[in-house]
């Protein structure tokens, strides 16, 4: 899916129903697509004078509707749509009913995620709706609420709404090892004088520097895109590379945004985004223990008798995952006997050895009993090739009944030996 570059100018809200004129910038050209396609059913609620609240079961959208703003009974609708604004994040909502001016303000409430915001930040974040023609127009006055998560906006009408984010930055990579590069590209949303979304036919950022918190150098390349209007860096780690360790690289511009928002947090005349990317060794299997972080010294993966092992040994302990599979998938945690379940045993080195497994035993029950776990494999190489993935389980203490379980979670990146 490609991506699009803008800017954010002067916010202004204007009527879902007018016509756009010309803007003054000759190198900015409105941003116009076909409206989205509804999928599934939608949430409706009949409201009357009284007011009411309509929101989807997962609460990503809220509407709440005060006393007076209908004269009569009317049916409210959130219907999901396919997204048609390449820079919004989070789901798409046609808000119903359409072509009716209300007679007070309504609420709309997004509510957004930490994966909505990866590269970017929340106070980049406009509510922004899409008008009869297909124009999108973003709402400067969105109000932020950071510990709920949610962003919210008043309107007098209803149409094609999105979450829209006005900075990011993206990487190609999100995982790199020794001397490996990548590819970052850093977007902007432009905005018109009457707040509709546009897309530059030139470049306008002219004033980024990027940075790296951590190992590896980071330089700025120049312009690409079908317009050579988005900023483009390359991120290159560094030659070595001892245990997994995840960095921060972005760009700051300066002057962009306290001249339009000076009222909306976070707009000091400074945008500063960043991605996070993970350096990993060659090889590498590190898992944390109830807590305590271990490191495997010595690894081992194989594939023998139909199963797959996956061995990590430290100086504070080892873990050791058996597997009847030798593709890539997700796994449960179950019988090593039976196809595409795996086990675990977990143990430390603290003076006096202390193991644990993923299943156990009750006193009075000679049954097997499991936890709850799920093996990761993303890769699966021929002999001398790479096995990765990741662990995330519970294990229990030797013996029936037993008094202590333990939550281990890890990641690995071992050459196959068989």
């Amino acid at each position: 899916m490609s991506l699009w570059l803008w800017i954010i100018c002067l916010l202004v809200a204007v009527s879902c129903k007018k016509e756009p004129e010309r803007g003054k910038d000759d190198h900015v050209q409105p941003l116009k697509a076909e409206h989205g396609d509804a999928v599934g059913n939608p949430v409706t609620k009949v409201v009357g004078p009284s007011g009411g609240q309509l929101s989807t079961p997962d609460g990503k959208v809220q509407i709440d509707i005060p006393a007076g703003t209908v004269a009569h009974d009317v049916l409210f609708s959130i219907q999901p749509i396919t997204k048609t604004l390449e820079s919004a994040v989070g789901p798409a909502f046609r808000l119903g009913p359409e072509g009716v001016d209300f007679q007070k303000e309504v609420r709309i409430t997004f509510t957004y995620t930490e994966t909505d915001i990866e590269g970017s930040s929340e106070d980049f974040l406009y509510l922004t709706y899409q008008d009869e023609a297909g124009y999108f127009y973003q709402q400067s006055l969105s109000e932020i609420d950071k510990t709920r998560r949610a962003i919210s906006v008043t309107t007098r009408h209803f149409s094609d709404w999105y979450l829209n984010r006005i900075f990011s930055v993206e990487t190609l990579k999100r995982r790199l090892s020794a001397n490996e590069e990548t590819d970052l590209l850093l977007f902007y949303t432009e905005t018109w004088p009457d707040g509709r979304l546009g897309e530059r036919t030139k470049e306008h950022i002219t004033t980024d520097t990027w940075f790296v918190n951590g190992p590896g150098t980071v330089q700025r390349i120049g312009y690409t895109g079908a317009t050579s209007t988005i900023v483009q860096a390359q991120y290159t780690a560094p030659a070595s590379i001892v245990r997994p360790t995840t960095i921060a690289v972005g760009a700051q511009v300066r002057n962009m945004v306290n001249k339009t928002h000076p009222d909306r947090p976070g707009t000091s005349g400074v945008v500063i985004v960043q991605r996070e990317i993970e350096l990993v060794p060659d090889e590498y299997f590190t898992w944390d223990l109830d807590g305590t972080t271990h490191t495997g010294l010595s690894l081992d993966a194989n594939f023998l008798a139909g199963s797959t092992l996956i061995l990590g040994t430290g100086l504070t302990g080892g873990l050791n995952i058996s597997v009847k599979a030798s593709e890539t998938g997700e796994y449960e945690l179950g019988d090593p006997a039976v196809p595409d379940q795996f086990s675990i045993v977990a143990y430390l080195s603290n003076g006096n050895e202390i193991m644990y497994q993923g299943n156990y035993y009750l006193c009075n029950d000679s049954q097997v009993h499991y936890g709850k776990g799920k093996l990761k494999i993303d890769q699966y190489g021929s002999v001398g090739g790479i096995i990765s993935g990741s662990i995330d389980a519970t294990v229990y203490s030797i013996g029936c009944d037993p008094k202590t379980s333990k939550h281990v979670k890890g990641s690995f990146r071992i050459r196959r030996k068989a």
